[in-house]
């Protein structure tokens, strides 16, 4: 492993399975190891998502090899993993856990782990499939984000489980089957909210892998070609396939090509206040955040922040709840409004302004003033 960079510390500040609150299930309590340089801090954030069948143990050491060159890595122990509580969901709110972390860090951890710098994340196989889904669900929370041999098609990948070594999980955490539950498993999937991708990102993937099939990086990367001949403002996005290489990527010298992309790519991002975007269970931005009353739903929103209207479209989705920063004033569905829907309550919280609509699976627009 290569040594840690001129100018930090040598010495390793190591608080292991640290306990926090889950801000979406207040009785649950989640892990994380969190590590950084111990001197010279604070440092910027990098979630760090372990793999399928695993927990922040088997992650641990690429962790380290993180934090040794100037980040404060924060490993991520996700819900029901490692004999912990809650029940695991496949890219459903337990990636909202990581919000949940770098929260808890900031404010538990201030030394260490840098408030104004924006994180970063990487993550591996099941963990890659997972920082797939998070730039796409919450397109501006990241700088920049590293996936290596991540599960992007996570219905390609049951139906290609012949074996049945994934599958056993995926008929408990989303559904019985790709046909019956074609939806919940597009939901969880990070190809299905590619669009959305606001920040730069780095893939690599073996061709030889035979656990996570080259395709679900082709698959990504071809979206990613498609997105870009529609717009010019296509986020950075960069492939590696790597020839005769399996599943399990060897950390030199690939592990330090994707910290320097985690470097390089150092400034916040953001999401235009209009536009369309694709919300698979929820979307969540800083300034404004969309909730289907499932997370195994998958519909979309077109907003106009500064006309103060939005539209949204789910068929298979009864309700949702809406959350705009800051305060807003008369807001109504704008006419026609599909017969039974209606906003059922607005109330303030911690800064949003949060609407709970009744949809009955149909298109409405909402309009507000300032």
């Amino acid at each position: 492993m290569a040594a840690a960079q001129p100018g930090i510390s040598k010495e390793l500040a190591e608080h292991l399975m640290v306990p926090y609150a889950s801000s979406e299930r207040p009785l649950i309590t989640l892990y994380m190891d969190v590590i950084a340089p111990a001197h010279g801090g604070p440092w910027p954030a990098v979630l760090v998502f372990h793999g399928w069948h695993q927990n922040l143990t088997h992650a641990r050491e690429k962790a380290r090899y993180l934090a040794a060159r100037g980040f404060c890595a924060l490993n991520l122990n996700l819900r029901g993993r490692c004999d912990t509580v809650g029940e695991p969901d496949a890219n459903g709110w337990e990636l909202r856990d990581a919000f949940d972390a770098l929260r808890f860090a900031r404010h538990g951890f201030p030394q260490l782990c840098a408030q104004t710098l924006p994180p970063r994340a990487f993550g591996a196989s099941g963990g890659g499939g997972n920082v797939y889904a998070l730039i796409g669900k919450c397109p501006d929370l990241l700088s920049a984000a590293v996936v290596f041999c991540g599960v992007s098609d996570y219905a390609a990948w049951y139906e290609g489980d012949k074996e049945g070594e994934f599958r056993d999980e995926m008929d408990v955490w989303i559904g019985r089957g790709t046909k019956l539950n074609e939806e919940a498993y597009r939901a969880r999937s990070g190809l299905a909210v590619a669009p959305n991708r606001a920040c730069p990102l780095c893939v690599f993937h073996g061709a030889k892998d035979d656990r996570v099939p080259v395709e679900h990086a082709r698959r990504y990367a071809a979206a990613q070609k498609k997105d870009a001949r529609k717009s010019r403002d296509l986020p950075f996005f960069q492939y590696h396939e790597l020839p005769n290489v399996g599943h399990d990527i060897p950390n030199e010298p690939h592990l330090a090509k994707a910290v320097d992309f985690l470097r390089r790519h150092d400034e916040p991002v953001y999401v235009p206040p209009r536009g369309r975007g694709v919300v698979a269970g929820f979307l969540k931005t800083h300034f404004f955040e969309v909730r289907w009353d499932h997370v195994g739903l998958v519909g979309h929103l077109d907003l106009d922040q500064r006309r103060r209207r939005l539209h949204l479209d789910c068929p298979s989705s009864s309700a949702a709840q809406v959350r705009l920063a800051g305060s807003i004033k008369h807001p109504e569905l704008q006419p026609p409004v599909p017969r039974g829907c209606r906003i059922l309550s607005q109330r303030q919280e911690a800064g949003w302004t949060i609407l709970d609509l009744q949809l009955h699976g149909q298109p409405v627009a909402v309009r507000w003033k300032a």
